[in-house]
């Protein structure tokens, strides 16, 4: 009797037995994925920050994800499944896995707009400054009696530099100004930095000086459009004494974080770019949080230069300036801008020290420009004309951000102006 109770009963706990190691192996190969994204996207960061190369990366990525999924999945199913099974569902569970995976990546880093250098000029010449940028640039010669203090003007961005010759060079040249015109490491012409962690405020700042010192004049007059304008605040906080007058023209913010939240764009300028961001560049967003998430070389490693600058240019191209002006003009998309060299000093200016209380004692004469219709918030350009002692704030209507070259004659006008006198030691 106990031989012929004892047999079911055994089937029965051994049946239980088989059901829960099931169950257990199919847990374990749902959760593989889970685990297999992960590790694969740890080991993608780590081997792009380690050799900065994105094939490489991808490489490691793919088959660290391929490799622990198939692992994982044949240890799952060694106690309940034949040899064959055990041979071919971990193959083909990895190769779904991996698939899957890199379908949206391939749309990520790849099929960008494609990027337009800016082709050099006949007056295009160079520097190879003592902070290892080479650095692009061109200068109009003064007419007539040449003035001791030269002219740089500095363009926007961060790394957005000009492509159509500004309307002030001739005329300030006919006033005898020698000026030049260079643009920022990072973008146009001038060297990329391999590490994109370079690209900082304190850069630029020692860039300038650095020109300022190949010119070969103790002091200067700058003349910054946009982030250009931002510049010069740093560079007048850094060093006033080297400064005769300077005139900004639509700046940026003087202290990124004084307008947190993009508070910085009006709410016609903000609904532009959320929606140029969102709907058509989330490469931008992408290379944004992989900074934070996997650090900026690994960052710059999967979304190099080549990946990204036509990807910005078409944004800038899509960006309505002029928000609250009547009309949007249409624009190609501007050749020449770097990516990285935008997003890592926007990032760094938002890191940096206040200079406004070293820029309150700083009594260089200061000429503030802004357009009535410029889509940055009017409080950004009012508060160079709060913050600076000696500031003339002039606002220009019917002008959107880019004043010098929607109201040239008015920009010419008031910046030769204020320029004309002569400049004090």
């Amino acid at each position: 009797m106990s031989d012929s109770h004892g047999g079911p009963g055994r089937s029965a706990g051994s049946g239980r037995a088989g059901a829960g190691a099931k169950a257990a192996a199919g847990l374990l190969i749902v959760l593989t994925v889970p685990v297999g994204l992960g590790a694969g996207l740890g080991a993608l960061w780590a081997a792009a920050a380690a050799s900065g190369n994105r094939y490489v990366a991808l490489a490691v990525g793919a088959s660290m994800l391929a490799g622990l999924t198939w692992w994982l999945c044949r240890s799952a199913l060694r106690r309940v499944a034949g040899p064959r099974v055990r041979r071919l569902l971990p193959i083909a569970v990895a190769g779904l896995l991996l698939t899957a995976a890199a379908v949206p990546l391939a749309g990520l880093l790849s099929g960008r707009p494609p990027s337009r250098p800016i082709v050099a000029g006949p007056g295009t010449r160079y520097w190879d400054l003592p902070t290892g940028s080479h650095i692009a640039y061109t200068r109009t010669p003064a007419r007539g009696e040449r003035r001791d203090t030269p002219v740089i003007l500095l363009h926007g961005g961060p790394g957005a530099p000009d492509t159509a010759p500004s309307p002030l060079a001739p005329a300030l040249a006919a006033e005898g100004f020698d000026v030049y015109a260079y643009h920022q490491v990072g973008a146009g012409l001038s060297s990329r930095l391999p590490d994109v962690g370079g690209y900082t405020v304190a850069r630029h700042v020692a860039d300038l000086d650095a020109v300022r010192a190949a010119i070969g004049a103790d002091r200067v007059v700058l003349a910054g459009t946009s982030w250009g304008g931002q510049l010069v605040a740093a560079y007048l906080a850094a060093h006033p004494d080297r400064v005769a007058r300077a005139v900004v023209a639509s700046p940026g913010t003087m202290w990124s974080p004084a307008f947190p939240d993009n508070r910085h764009l009006t709410e016609s300028g903000l609904r532009d770019q959320n929606r140029a961001l969102w709907e058509r560049h989330p490469r931008m967003l992408l290379g944004a949080a992989l900074v934070e998430v996997a650090g900026p070389r690994a960052a710059h490693a999967l979304l190099p230069d080549e990946a990204m600058d036509g990807e910005f240019q078409s944004f800038v191209g899509e960006l309505d300036m002029r928000a609250g002006c009547p009309g949007r003009p249409l624009r190609a998309p501007q050749p020449g801008l770097g990516f990285w060299a935008n997003a890592m000093t926007s990032r760094d200016a938002r890191r940096v020290a206040d200079p406004r209380p070293a820029l309150r004692r700083v009594a260089v004469p200061v000429l503030v420009l802004l357009g009535s219709c410029d889509y940055l918030a009017p409080e950004v350009a009012r508060e160079y004309a709060d913050v600076l002692p000696n500031a003339t704030f002039r606002e220009i209507d019917g002008s959107g951000h880019d004043i010098a070259h929607e109201q040239p004659a008015r920009y010419q006008e008031l910046v030769t102006a204020f320029l004309r006198d002569p400049i004090t030691p």
